[in-house]
């Protein structure tokens, strides 16, 4: 389990370094993508990624698409905070997604009544009797832990951080700084959007990021997935599926043919699929393995 503390607690949580970008992170992103090899640890990312999600309605419902991922590492930005610092509470959440442009306060209180609903964060006792501060459960940070484990794997045999955050996930206030280093380039400013226009399409519905790694792996495979199988694998509906695929259609991301054997319509990931999600790992994988080189610093000097 990680322990509820944190390297520092800056009480201006908007605040930005001049670039969002960690310096050199453009470079290293190249440096892993011209890897012989990359394209076997995207796909094995994109995988287990997936597999992470199939059939688990909690998952693709609560922290799958973009603003969710964003509040869930947002909780526990704030769980983890010493405690004379405010914490988790909803105002907090509700504030700081809206000056991130994440979603209103209406639904992060949604996402805030599911998640207690299901365990994921729960009341804490607070000695000021006007807040009602929050915790993050044993299960969210299960949650997130095998999320990323699965990262780190999967960039372990190009970077060598991946073996380093494996070796440290459960070590006390690894978690803290760790998830304090993966939120500053977005606090910064930065958007997937930046790099990946198109991959909004996916990256802002309910399993949408879900559906796109499965046809980048079944079009590999040489594989035509159909609306009802990607459906009942993510558990949402087959109209959702249906509408994500057709605007990733009309944006050159997937092309509907016929499912051999089925009789149905099938759809295939494009070329430009493929590519917006190797782009994605690259990003995803490069921003971990600073991440985890920061969290290490700050939890080997100490309390500061």
């Amino acid at each position: 389990m990680f322990a509820k503390t944190a390297p520092a607690w800056n009480p201006d949580l908007t605040a930005a370094p001049e670039s969002p970008l960690t310096p050199g992170e453009l470079e290293a992103r190249a440096r892993l993508r011209a890897r012989p090899d990359f394209p076997e640890i995207a796909r094995r990312a994109a995988v287990n990624l997936g597999r992470s999600y199939q059939g688990n309605v909690l998952l693709t419902r609560l922290l799958n698409d973009r603003a969710r991922i964003a509040l869930a590492l947002l909780m526990l930005d704030m769980h983890f905070e010493p405690a004379e610092a405010p914490g988790l509470t909803a105002g907090r959440l509700k504030a700081e997604a809206v000056a991130l442009g994440l979603c209103s306060p209406g639904r992060v209180g949604a996402v805030l009544a599911a998640a207690r609903l299901l365990g994921l964060v729960a009341p804490a006792p607070d000695k000021d009797g006007r807040r009602r501060r929050l915790v993050a459960t044993p299960r969210l940070l299960d949650i997130h832990r095998e999320r990323w484990r699965v990262l780190f794997e999967a960039m372990h045999p190009a970077l060598p951080e991946g073996g380093i955050g494996l070796s440290r996930l459960d070590d006390p206030g690894f978690g803290a700084a760790y998830v304090s280093a993966l939120l500053r380039p977005f606090r910064a400013g930065w958007r997937i959007a930046h790099d990946i226009p198109r991959v909004d399409v996916f990256a802002d519905r309910d399993g949408g990021l879900m559906i796109a790694f499965a046809l980048y792996e079944a079009t590999r495979a040489g594989e035509t997935l159909t609306i009802l199988h990607l459906a009942q694998t993510y558990r949402v509906s087959r109209s959702h599926v249906g509408d994500i695929l057709r605007k990733a259609a009309e944006t050159g991301l997937v092309r509907r043919v016929e499912a051999p054997g089925t009789g149905s319509a099938g759809f295939v990931a494009e070329p430009a699929l493929d590519e917006a999600i190797d782009t994605f790992v690259a990003i995803a994988l490069v921003r971990q393995a600073f991440a985890i080189r920061e969290a290490v610093a700050a939890t080997s000097a100490g309390p500061r």
